[in-house]
């Protein structure tokens, strides 16, 4: 999908306008989980229902981002770290990689990639304007394919 909505023709998915809101979806969970905005009432629902039985799951979340801003902030700045590829993204919420890498090392390089067609759609919605990120549809199972996809070759070398 680009940021318009349509479909990109290198990317396989669907339209926004196909994604079922009233169903919770795991990346929307964890963004809620985050206290993102990029949820829907029936993703909230959801986590309400998992903090009832597991209430740490938030703090789990929560750690788990603060680990990655950590990791970011130590690879963009003491190793000098400027081209990311983050497998697995989910929707980029407040606090993502190139938000960290940017304020660490303006100009960093992003490419996020996910398997998943919802994350997709959300992510190619937020990450407009900066040529220094993209969004890419490909799965950790098949690596030569997100090495050679041409957003990954246009941005990360």
């Amino acid at each position: 999908m680009s940021a318009t909505g349509g479909k990109d023709a290198m990317e396989p998915g669907f339209a926004a306008s196909e994604i079922d809101t009233s169903r919770p979806h795991p990346a929307r969970m964890y963004d809620a989980y985050l206290g993102g905005k990029d949820n829907y009432a029936a993703d909230r629902e959801a986590v309400r229902q998992v903090l009832r039985a597991f209430p740490e799951v938030r703090a789990m979340a929560r750690a788990n981002r603060a680990f990655m801003q950590r990791a970011v902030r130590f690879l963009a700045g003491e190793a000098g770290i400027r081209q990311f590829i983050d497998i697995g993204t989910g929707i980029p919420s407040a606090g993502n990689v190139h938000e960290i890498a940017g304020q660490v090392a303006p100009g960093a390089r992003v490419v996020y990639v996910d398997n998943d067609p919802i994350v997709h759609v959300h992510a190619s919605a937020l990450l407009t304007g900066s040529g220094a990120t993209a969004i890419v549809l490909a799965d950790l199972r098949d690596p030569g394919a997100i090495l050679a996809h041409p957003k990954v070759r246009e941005l990360i070398d």
